[in-house]
């Protein structure tokens, strides 16, 4: 018996889903009210074992969520030479069976749109059969980048192709199969049945505003291939430094240009009015560039006493304002498939952060001292390279040590979440001129710091070519000026701990003049009282207050 699930959206699910909006940035809260469907285990271990699929939408964009048995890669087939994955989302764009393409084992479902997510393009059905498009002509946004055994999906509901709208019906088919294990969810000759609802829900943009003086706004950019010293498009990333007004850069592929280069355009569209202006630092024959508008007091370029394809660079914040100084590590790891190296990397970068925080060593900072590790992490292979980031677990143990608790309480870092200014969703990198196979928009950029002694108060990316033009010109922006890069601008505001007027002591009570929710985005706060206390020894350590 053929078994048809229709998804119905009730009222108190509606409620929670425009509550919790569904953000494609690789964590998974935002899907605990939508309605999941369960797949029986696979017998064959060869392949993709799926174990759920969640579907949803707004206005904007369908979105799917699937689990898997094992931790898979989502956008590579093989992995040391090894054919392992050949996933397929088939989409019945008008619910017809008789139109697009009939699987073989399926006859219920005719496919206008084959998402093959391995091989980077999508089956193209409709007028005419096996046409092969990229992933962008669709509009997709998968999370995360790295292997993980569940995965979210962003589909553009308003895509076309060929002047023809890919959606053009709310109601669906979906069902979502393995090549190789012959897996589907839901199984054969059953298929997800899904309207499409008129969803009010929008996504709250974030404004590029530095919502208070004292707050410590650093920037991370892959500027590609020298992009300083190109003619064609210094221009876009001047526009790009300008509109953000960051107080610390760090700049990846920059191998060919000088200090001076970063310097005179830093002083030239973002002015301090000192005698210094901006100071800028190399490392040695790399490409890693960081400029400061605080004094930098020393750095480790040394890769026998730092750290593998990263620059730790200690930043000195003015000691009439911060409690402490902040070591900024800018970095750029191995690309592509090259996970053995990146592994090192993050082992080395472990092994670096345990020696700051311990006595002897190459480096000693000062007790909770704050430390931001960003850039171009290029973490598109396994996730274990960033859970040793995070947790500090090195893989490496004989030469990097046992590894250890990351942040100075020993609990694991965090990473800022760097959403779109305008887009649910979280990405770093596009490919500027795709074409069928070409990879999608992905997570390769990070900003990862100390959480037990700052916080992010805002975080986002910036991709001109989503915003609205009356952001553009608010912004003195234009819609091409992020295509200066393949890469985003990735920003963090950070409360770092400051001093307090030596007649406030004792616990404070203050009202909350603002707060942020988890996705980095301001808001007005709610009329209630807190306290800020923190656990140096002084009841007034990191108290931030506000104007």
């Amino acid at each position: 018996m053929k078994t048809i699930l229709k998804i119905i959206f009730i009222l108190p699910l509606i409620i929670l889903s425009q509550e919790n909006q569904v953000i494609i940035d690789g964590q998974f809260n935002d899907w605990e009210n939508i309605y999941s469907i369960n797949d029986m285990p696979n017998e064959n271990y060869e392949g993709v074992n799926f174990t759920s699929i969640s579907v949803t939408n707004d206005n904007n964009y369908l979105y799917i969520r699937f689990q898997t048995e094992n931790e898979i890669d989502l956008l590579d087939m093989e992995f040391n030479g090894e054919e392992l994955y050949d996933m397929e989302i088939f989409i019945d764009t008008d619910n017809d069976a008789q139109t697009g393409f009939i699987p073989a084992y399926n006859e219920n479902i005719g496919c206008e749109l084959g998402i093959m997510f391995n091989g980077r393009y999508v089956w193209y059905n409709e007028p005419n059969p096996d046409v092969q498009i990229s992933l962008y002509d669709v509009g997709i946004f998968p999370a995360p980048t790295v292997t993980s055994n569940q995965f979210e999906i962003a589909i553009d509901l308003k895509s076309e192709y060929d002047g023809s709208l890919l959606f053009p019906n709310p109601e669906i088919k979906i069902q979502l199969r393995d090549w190789i294990s012959g897996d589907n969810i839901p199984n054969i000759n059953s298929e997800i049945i899904y309207t499409i609802n008129s969803d009010p829900t929008e996504f709250n943009s974030i404004n590029l505003d530095k919502e208070n003086e004292n707050l410590i706004r650093l920037t991370a950019y892959n500027v590609l291939s020298n992009g300083f010293n190109d003619t064609e498009r210094v221009d876009k990333l001047k526009n790009t430094l300008f509109a953000l007004k960051s107080d610390i850069f760090a700049f990846s592929e920059c191998s060919n240009t000088s200090t001076q280069t970063v310097k005179n355009i830093l002083d030239e569209i973002l002015p301090i009015n000192t005698d210094e202006g901006w100071f800028v630092i190399k490392k040695d024959n790399d490409d890693l560039i960081l400029a400061s508008k605080f004094p930098i007091i020393n750095d480790w370029p040394n890769e026998s006493i730092g750290i593998k394809k990263m620059h730790p660079c200690l930043i000195d914040l003015p000691d009439e304002i911060y409690l402490r100084d902040l070591l900024v590590i800018n970095a750029h790891m191995s690309c592509c498939d090259n996970d053995t190296a990146r592994q090192e990397q993050a082992d080395d970068f472990v092994n670096f952060i345990l020696d700051a925080k311990s006595e002897g060593g190459v480096i000693d900072l000062d007790e909770d001292t704050p430390f931001v590790l960003c850039g171009d992490l290029n973490l598109v292979g396994l996730s274990q390279q960033l859970n040793t980031l995070i947790s500090g677990e090195i893989i490496n143990t004989f030469i990097y040590g046992t590894g250890g608790g990351m942040n100075w309480s020993n609990n694991d870092l965090a990473y800022a979440s760097c959403l779109h200014t305008q887009l649910p969703t979280l990405y770093t990198w596009r490919d500027l001129n795709y074409s069928v196979g070409s990879y999608p928009y992905g997570i390769l950029d990070y900003i990862i710091y100390s959480s037990d002694v700052i916080n992010v108060h805002k975080s986002f990316s910036l991709d001109t070519e989503f915003m609205p033009q009356k952001e553009l010109n608010n912004n003195n922006l234009n819609f091409s000026d992020s295509r200066g890069s393949d890469h985003l601008a990735i920003t963090a505001d950070f409360n770092i701990p400051i001093l307090l007027n030596e007649n406030k002591n004792g616990n404070i009570f203050k009202k909350v003049l603002s707060k942020i929710n988890i996705l980095g985005q301001f808001k007005k706060s709610e009329h209630h009282l807190s306290i800020n206390i923190y656990d140096d020894g002084s009841i007034e350590k990191n108290i931030i207050l506000k104007n």
